[in-house]
């Protein structure tokens, strides 16, 4: 069974746990590897004062994978188009009824 979950690549040059290249990610399974990315733009975005309810996800724009951050209420200021060399999109959710 496969699952979708990034692994950390060795290091080629001391064989041991990839420590002297600061233990790349794979972007073999770049959707969940997005997904670790998002974590720290999401508390960025938080750290710089926005109130709102945040979440992200990988998606598909246009072909290419991306940071989908979704809000809920005002839009967000100041997030940044390339998060970690990755494109972001914004997208709003409408908050639920009930």
């Amino acid at each position: 069974m496969s699952f979708n979950r990034p692994y950390f690549v060795g290091s080629q040059t001391s064989g041991v746990d990839g420590g002297s290249e600061g233990g790349r990610l794979s972007t073999t399974r770049l959707p969940a590897t997005l997904v670790l990315y998002s974590v720290p733009l999401l508390q960025a975005i938080k750290r710089a004062g926005y109130q709102g309810k945040l979440n992200a996800e990988p998606a598909l724009v246009d072909g290419s994978w991306v940071i989908k951050v979704i809000y809920e209420g005002e839009r967000p200021s100041g997030v940044p188009a390339l998060w970690q060399g990755h494109r972001v999109a914004l997208e709003e959710r409408e908050p639920a009824d009930g």
